[in-house]
């Protein structure tokens, strides 16, 4: 059976696989840098996260820049870079970004459709035209970045336990715990969507 948001990409119908359950808890802006736990949107201010001293506007810069606060950096194109973890960055008729997609190991693409499903789909193709316009833009990263920035915060932990063993005292899952229950207490701080 047709999902009810099949019908504002021409090109999607039978192409897609669902890869994670309808969920609000983030957007295809978040999605695409790897970020599940808020929604990622410029305006209006104050309702939704965006990364700080980066201007608010659906402006393609504006994108680039949140973009870069993770690492990412504009490139040529969206082919398959062994190591390199790419984003593909739509643009509607106006001009303005509607969406953003990031792109596996295995060179397919993952989408985050609004507060619907993630969804896996062959190529960018899929989601051109229609609604969310067109990829316009590409910008990638090393495809360990997530991991890389972890490992520094793991060292820089252990450096720390070294001067005071109690502040360093826990192992790294409960770090991660304590993220999440952190993250979650922070968007229920936030204003309602």
């Amino acid at each position: 059976m047709p999902k009810e948001w099949e019908s504002y990409f021409p090109s999607l119908p039978g192409k897609w696989i669902e890869t994670s359950p309808p969920t609000t808890d983030y957007n295809c802006f978040a999605f695409a840098v790897g970020d599940e736990t808020r929604w990622w949107d410029p305006l209006p201010p104050g309702s939704y996260y965006w990364p700080p001293n980066v201007p608010r506007g659906y402006q393609l810069e504006h994108f680039q820049r949140a973009f870069e606060t993770e690492g990412f950096r504009r490139c040529a194109d969206g082919n398959l870079v062994e190591g390199i973890e790419k984003i593909a960055i739509f643009i509607n008729a106006y001009g303005g970004v509607e969406h953003a997609a990031r792109q596996e190991p295995n060179g397919k693409w993952k989408s985050k459709i609004g507060g619907f499903e993630d969804i896996s789909h062959d190529d960018l193709d899929a989601l051109s035209g229609g609604d969310y316009g067109d990829p316009r833009c590409f910008m990638e990263r090393e495809r360990n970045y997530a991991k890389t920035i972890s490992q520094e915060v793991m060292a820089a932990s252990s450096e720390t336990a070294k001067l005071d063993p109690q502040i360093g005292a826990s192992n790294p899952t409960h770090r991660e715990d304590f993220m999440r229950l952190a993250n979650a207490a922070a968007r229920k701080r936030e204003p309602e969507r």
